[in-house]
């Protein structure tokens, strides 16, 4: 075993830590020079992070007993950062931080540091939540617009379906009901007195059932087949009535009007894709059925109804109730 001299060791407990520094330094030097091309190179290199650090800057006590905070707001906001970048998790992202030098270098840690805890990462992140929900998302976008108005004044045409909806996937009855609760709602926020007429002349059982109604997983096929047939028959005559009266004694303001005219097209949608009616020789509904070919962007949700099922070619197993992307650009903002 060697022994090093006490001189030598003194000298290295007065300036270790420079001398790690320095090294560190080095090592980063070295490695960026290496791979200059590197995404977290150009995003410092462009972006100004300086916002996001002043709106978080009021994480930790600026006065106060207590010791200096571990890690900085400045790498506590890189790290976040980093990791919506590249999609990582909060265990991830420590693991990213610790072991990846480049990832370590851009957050703003030395060689040896070890970096934040994924229950720290996840203490800032609930904090800017809560305080600043939409602070990465409007800075880094609003700093890409100002570096690129050419590109932001352009239209973006895109072909996926790839924005899963937040919504739950309603069975058809279970949608035709929840659809005309919401044009009734419609209704009655603009003509009240209809509202009123409606609930008189249309029995609330055939359309939205009664309270002792047996769940609907629970039926039979022939009992789906009964329950369907009495809850579009209904529907659809409390459409048709609405309509009716749309105009009756007067027209409404379009702003009043237009939410009901959207519910109804919303149900002339899902009769158009999701039954098939047979109608007898007068020409009234004899028979409604599911139809075996259904329209392409199905309604999946009044919750929300922007929210559709793509077809994409005749199977629909691994269908995703989700947001088509749509031609965005300023001129239909």
């Amino acid at each position: 075993m060697s022994i090093v001299p006490d001189a030598v060791m003194a000298f290295l407990g007065l300036y270790l830590a420079p001398l790690l520094d320095w090294f560190s330094q080095r090592v980063y030097c070295d490695l960026l020079r290496r791979d200059p091309d590197h995404l977290l190179q150009q995003v410092q290199a462009q972006l100004d992070l300086k916002p996001l650090e002043h709106l978080c800057a009021d994480y930790y006590h600026a006065a106060g007993p207590g010791a200096r905070p571990t890690h900085t707001v400045p790498q506590l906001v890189r790290a976040l950062l980093v990791g919506y970048l590249y999609d990582w998790s909060l265990r991830q992202l420590e693991w990213q931080i610790r072991f990846n030098l480049m990832v370590k270098w851009f957050v703003g840690y030395s060689l040896g540091a070890a970096g934040p805890d994924h229950t720290t990462l996840e203490r800032f992140e609930l904090w800017v939540c809560e305080r600043h929900h939409r602070v990465f998302f409007d800075s880094v976008l609003g700093q890409i617009d100002a570096d690129f108005p050419e590109a932001r004044a352009q239209a973006q045409i895109g072909d996926t379906f790839a924005l899963r909806g937040n919504a739950a996937r309603e069975r058809l009855i279970r949608l035709i009901r929840h659809s005309c609760q919401c044009l009734l709602r419609a209704l009655q926020h603009a003509r009240p007195e209809l509202a009123v007429t409606l609930a008189l002349q249309y029995k609330d059982e055939a359309l939205f059932g009664s309270p002792q109604e047996v769940a609907e997983y629970w039926l039979d096929e022939a009992g789906c087949a009964a329950r369907l047939q009495t809850t579009v028959l209904a529907a659809r005559a409390c459409a048709t009535w609405v309509r009716s009266q749309l105009d009756t004694p007067a027209s409404l303001p379009p702003d009043r009007r237009r939410p009901i005219e959207a519910w109804l097209n919303r149900l002339d949608k899902i009769w158009a894709d999701e039954v098939t009616l047979r109608r007898d020789a007068a020409g009234q509904v004899a028979q409604v059925a599911i139809a075996t070919v259904k329209g392409h962007y199905r309604f999946g949700s009044a919750t929300d109804p922007e929210v559709t099922y793509r077809v994409h070619g005749t199977g629909e197993h691994k269908s995703e109730l989700g947001y088509n992307v749509r031609i965005c650009s300023p001129l239909f903002e």
